[in-house]
């Protein structure tokens, strides 16, 4: 709830007497059964993320191609969850907002301007890491289509400013109410009220961020999994030796895994309002208590992705696993600052993909990190 005590003291200076209605609105069940969900996974998912991102910072055998994709992702993800509303946006029923504060807000709390760039940058990033996959377990010889260590912070930034672009309609339209009857103190274009001000631009994030890149996700892992278990193109006994196949397959199903998790959270939000946009304004208006229900469980499972990431990492990859384990003993000997020079000496169970197409295995050696002679 500190989240909500920030926003309700930013408020503050632009409100108008209005603002004491808040309280007037009353709770309802649904709003605290989604506030409890949206607390519940924020909480976890923030914390998850972090120790992601301090994985794959703090760890030097964690610095691959692949996973700075992944600490991306974290980083999107983190956002995502720090900046959702889902929180507390109940409770800014009848809020009046005006000036520079008041549209700073909308952009950044209320209105989720911000929020459809971070979410866009884990569509993206998801897809790069499935394509960056599929290249690696199919094409192993064909290094030059290959995203490299060099080329990765390029790759990056380029997500980003592509997210940015495709979410220009969110950061001009998401602003605060200048009128008094609105429900609500910002404009959103991803709500029953607006929607259909903005068709063209719902229709497009949906199919290119929805559709398409779930699409995408399914031909690579499909692929993936048939050169694994029919065709056997992929870690045959001829090219590689057991090690090196059971490697492969635990990758294979982690990011399998974060492909189903990525379409059952994303699709709904993504059908729900294609639907919307094709369907008659006055059906919904006559059903909007049901429609409404539908947009907010669809909303979470949308937010509901950024939760699961982090607990995929660390329950299918022993990369992450190991990772943990070793910050944990570095923070539990007082060395957490210093242990990234120690990294270098004692690392933990990495899968690196050479670039003729095999994995080396690097495992922690059981070494007493204060005693070790430097």
């Amino acid at each position: 709830m500190s989240t909500l005590n920030s926003l309700l003291i930013l408020c503050s200076g632009s409100m108008t007497n209005n603002t004491s209605s808040l309280f007037h609105e009353r709770i309802s069940t649904q709003d605290v059964i989604f506030a409890s969900l949206y607390s519940f996974i924020m909480l976890f998912g923030i914390i998850g993320n972090c120790i992601v991102i301090t994985i794959v910072r703090k760890v030097p055998s964690m610095h691959t191609t692949t996973n700075y994709l992944l600490l991306n992702l974290a980083v999107a993800d983190l956002l995502t969850l720090l900046l959702c509303p889902g929180l507390y946006d109940f409770a800014l029923t009848k809020v009046s907002l005006r000036g520079f504060s008041g549209d700073l807000i909308c952009k950044l709390f209320a209105g989720n301007a911000i929020v459809p760039i971070t979410i866009n940058v884990s569509v993206l990033t998801v897809c790069t890491v499935a394509l960056e996959r599929y290249l690696a377990l199919t094409k192993p010889f064909q290094i030059n289509i290959r995203i490299t260590k060099d080329s990765a912070g390029y790759v990056i930034a380029t997500l980003w400013f592509i997210s940015l672009l495709s979410c220009i309609p969110d950061i001009t339209e998401n602003t605060y109410v200048d009128t008094v009857s609105s429900k609500y103190p910002c404009k959103r274009p991803w709500s029953l009220d607006e929607y259909f001000l903005h068709k063209p631009f719902i229709i497009f994030t949906c199919v290119c961020f929805g559709f398409v890149s779930s699409v995408m996700l399914l031909f690579c892992y499909f692929e993936i999994v048939r050169g694994l278990y029919f065709t056997k193109t992929i870690c045959s006994e001829s090219m590689t030796t057991e090690a090196d196949r059971q490697e492969k397959k635990q990758l294979a199903r982690l990011l399998i895994w974060l492909t189903l998790v990525f379409a059952l959270c994303s699709l709904p939000f993504a059908v729900f309002f294609t639907f919307l946009v094709y369907t008659n304004t006055n059906t919904i208006k006559n059903n909007y208590d049901t429609f409404y229900i539908l947009h907010r469980t669809s909303r979470f499972f949308l937010f509901s992705n950024s939760f699961c990431n982090p607990i995929l990492y660390a329950l299918q990859s022993s990369n992450y696993r190991n990772g943990l384990k070793y910050i944990c003993n570095c923070c539990r000997m007082g060395k957490f600052w210093s242990f990234q020079r120690r990294a270098n000496q004692v690392a933990p169970v990495v899968e690196a993909l050479e670039p003729n197409g095999n994995y080396v295995e690097m495992r922690v050696e059981n070494v007493d990190l204060g005693n070790r002679q430097k």
